[in-house]
């Protein structure tokens, strides 16, 4: 069991990509199940602490990407999963997002709400479907989480947060960058068979 943030980054390496929680229904490596703790609360924190850590020090990428949860990418694959689901088309409520945060850097959630009309219970659902899309295709990255008075993300434009793994994703092949995500999911086991491991990633 994981009793270190050092120990957290060297399982998120080994497995090249984790969830930050279990998923219901879908068994999966998470760094959750693997951290020491007396009870459920505290590896909900050291977990979570962890991965806000690592995202902050740029040592691991921390956004939602499987079955649309917190997901945690190492370094050595990131430029694969940018190669493979980067910059694909976005809707018009996320394409307005991405736009104000080229203009303005790095801004709260709280900020983008307020500043694109999107406050309210009506308009909840649709900044945070936009959101979810944006980090799907890895064009946004959360770079700070604040916990009070509410807990809110701040997100920048991601070939700001991470240029040279960015620069390094350009010169990766497509098939390069799929057969290394294989790979990586077969040889820890995430997935018993080649044809499994193909439609995970047709999902995402």
């Amino acid at each position: 069991m994981l009793t270190t943030e050092e120990e957290a980054l060297s399982f998120i390496d080994k497995y090249g990509l984790v969830t930050l929680f279990p998923i219901k229904g879908f068994n999966f490596p998470n760094l959750y199940q693997a951290t020491a703790g007396k009870d459920k609360d505290e590896k909900f924190q050291r977990a979570w602490q962890w991965a806000d850590n690592l995202s902050k020090k740029k040592k691991i990428h921390y956004g939602k990407l499987v079955r649309k949860q917190v997901t945690l990418i190492s370094l050595e694959m990131f430029p694969n999963f940018y190669k493979l689901y980067g910059k694909r088309k976005l809707s018009e409520t996320a394409q307005k997002i991405l736009e104000f945060l080229k203009q303005r850097g790095a801004t709260s959630t709280t900020l983008l709400k307020k500043n694109l009309n999107l406050t309210g219970k009506e308009k909840k659902y649709e900044f945070m479907k936009a959101m979810d899309e944006l980090q799907a295709t890895f064009s946004v990255a959360i770079v700070a989480r604040e916990e009070s008075p509410k807990m809110t993300y701040s997100y920048d434009l991601m070939e700001r947060w991470m240029p040279k793994l960015i620069e390094k994703a350009l010169s990766v092949r497509e098939n390069t960058a799929r057969e290394r995500i294989k790979a990586k999911l077969l040889e820890n086991r995430a997935f018993s068979n080649q044809e499994d491991a193909e439609t995970f990633l047709k999902g995402l």
